[in-house]
């Protein structure tokens, strides 16, 4: 069976408006046969019932003529006047006879009345034949007598059958002319059912031809083709096995179908490639920031530690200084006291005193070297507490560096999330990454922060220890000035030995004066091993807090390396 999307639009256009055609051809045929067949039933009452009433009224005014000739023949005196009465009777003769002859030619179905109408009208004739005879001879009251007793009957009945006989043939032709109407109304009113009809059908088929074969089949593309616009490419298309231009359209329509796929795969592998390739740069770049900054702040903090170490060494060795030095100030306290007991006996014991005075001189000494070396190891502390601190603030560079290179992951991150929302579905796996760029661009953000905080507690301890050791460095300058003064005395006492016994006075005076300074330098000893103390209190501070800027260094680093 041919089905109708086998079928070409051009036939199927060219099939409905046939069938219009077909429909109008045959509404026009059958008003045409139709006002055909009225027109022949109008001509035949025209040409035959029409001719019939006119020969019917006058075959009546004929025989009025003739009655009128028989009475005027009967009424006139004059010779001529009754020949002129009897001329016209003899002229009316043959046009009765004409028109009876007509009559029943135009009438035949009333045939047999019109043979009845015709005996009559002999009869009439051969009465009035007799009658004109007694009219021509003046023999008027026998003519009249015979006129009232058969003309006058004869010419009723004829006047009064004529005019019955016009009468029905007219009522017959009134009756078919109201026939013919009446066909001509219902021809009319079938004409206008069958074309209404007719049009109603050919619209009902060029609508479903129009819905069915070429409306309902576009639709069903044109959804296909909106919603492969929106990216469902595995949309069916069945219009593509139809034989019609529909179907051309459809082969095209899975044409564009496979283009936009095979595309659409491509541009898959594409993302796909580049987002590989994206994700192995970022990881290189990742690698390359931790290694760039394992080496920056490594190194850093390898200084920092090494700072640290050296001046915990440094606090020590000053703790060590300065607890000998206490320790000689209290042995040349305890001696100068001695000397004070002794005094009374300074002259007696003067070789002793010499000694003394001599032991006096190295202890001094030794003190004198002991204050210069602190003096020359505190100033080497606060050079390394013033690298730590330069380190320090280096490290907090490299972190702000750092939290700077956070912050604009943390964009492209965000950037990242903006372009995989614009790209919908298949930005959702780079998405996941610029999640995971973000989260750990936060992360990184933390670490700097806690970093910062952690450098910020070194800052704050180099910058107490920077304070201390600069006390330790005046109290040891003080210690030297004070060792100085003693090497002095000393060296005073050693030319004045032996004026000694004289000058015990003055001796016991220096004495005092000697006791009183060695308590001096007792105190600032115990200030320099309270400082030293402080000292190494901070550098081991400075050396925990190495440490753990180390660890978050390294946590961090393997954070960005594993990420």
């Amino acid at each position: 069976m041919l089905r109708l999307s086998n079928i070409k639009i051009m036939p199927k256009l060219i099939a409905v408006v046939a069938l219009i055609g077909v429909i109008v051809g045959g509404c026009v045929w059958y008003a045409q046969s139709r006002m055909s067949q009225i027109d022949d039933a109008y001509s035949t009452f025209i040409s035959n019932e029409a001719v019939a009433v006119a020969e019917g009224r006058r075959l009546n005014r004929f025989v009025f003529e003739l009655n009128y000739f028989v009475y005027r023949i009967i009424a006139e005196t004059d010779a001529d006047q009754i020949r002129a009465a009897n001329a016209g009777f003899e002229a009316a003769v043959p046009n009765l006879k004409a028109t009876l002859k007509s009559l029943r030619d135009h009438a035949p179905s009333y045939a047999a009345r019109i043979d009845a109408l015709t005996t009559r009208i002999n009869t009439f004739l051969t009465d009035v034949t007799e009658v004109r005879r007694l009219g021509t001879s003046n023999q008027n009251e026998q003519a009249i007598a015979l006129v009232h007793s058969a003309i006058d009957p004869t010419f009723s009945t004829l006047m009064v059958d004529g005019n019955a006989l016009s009468n029905d043939i007219n009522a017959f032709m009134q009756k078919g002319s109201d026939d013919l109407t009446a066909q001509t109304e219902a021809t009319r009113l079938s004409l206008m059912i069958v074309s209404g009809v007719g049009m109603l059908a050919g619209a009902i088929a060029a609508a479903f031809v129009a819905m069915v074969g070429i409306t309902r089949p576009l639709d069903r593309l044109v959804s296909v083709l909106q919603r492969m616009a929106k990216g469902e490419i595995e949309a069916e298309i069945r219009e593509s096995a139809r034989k019609d231009e529909i179907g051309a359209v459809g082969r095209a329509v899975e044409g564009i179908k496979a283009m936009v796929a095979r595309k659409a795969a491509e541009e898959a592998e594409v993302r796909r490639v580049a987002e590989e390739a994206s994700a192995a740069a970022r990881k290189q770049t990742m690698l390359e920031l931790a290694d760039g900054f394992e080496r920056a702040v490594g190194g850093i903090v390898g200084l920092v530690s090494s700072s640290a170490t050296e001046l915990q060494a440094t606090a020590q060795s000053m703790t060590a200084s300065a607890t000998e030095t206490a320790s000689q100030s209290t042995t040349v306290a305890a001696a100068a006291e001695e000397a004070a007991a002794n005094v009374q006996t300074v002259a007696a014991a003067a070789e002793e005193l010499g000694s003394s005075v001599q032991e006096i001189g190295r202890q001094v000494l030794g003190s004198a070297g002991l204050a210069q070396s602190a003096v020359g190891e505190a100033d080497q502390t606060h050079h390394l507490v013033q690298a730590l601190s330069q380190a320090a603030t280096r490290i907090g560079d490299m972190v702000g560096l750092i939290s700077n290179i956070a912050g604009q992951t943390n964009l492209l991150a965000l950037n990242a999330t903006i372009e995989a929302a614009r790209a919908g579905e298949a930005g959702r796996g780079f998405a996941v990454v610029a999640s995971e760029v973000k989260e750990l661009a936060a992360q990184t953000a933390k670490a700097t922060e806690e970093i910062s905080q952690q450098i910020g507690q070194i800052q704050g301890v180099t910058g107490q220890a920077v304070t201390a050791i600069g006390g330790i460095t005046a109290r040891i300058r003080e210690i030297d000035s004070v060792a100085t003064s003693i090497a002095a005395a000393v060296e005073e006492q050693g030319a004045a030995t032996q004026e000694i016994v004289r000058n015990v006075a003055q001796a016991a005076t220096g004495t005092n004066e000697v006791t009183s300074n060695i308590a001096g330098v007792a105190q600032a000893s115990e200030d320099t091993g309270a400082a030293a103390s402080q000292v190494l209190n901070a550098a081991g501070e400075l050396s925990r807090q190495s440490e753990h800027l180390g660890a978050e260094v390294s946590r961090f680093l393997s954070t960005v390396r594993a990420a």
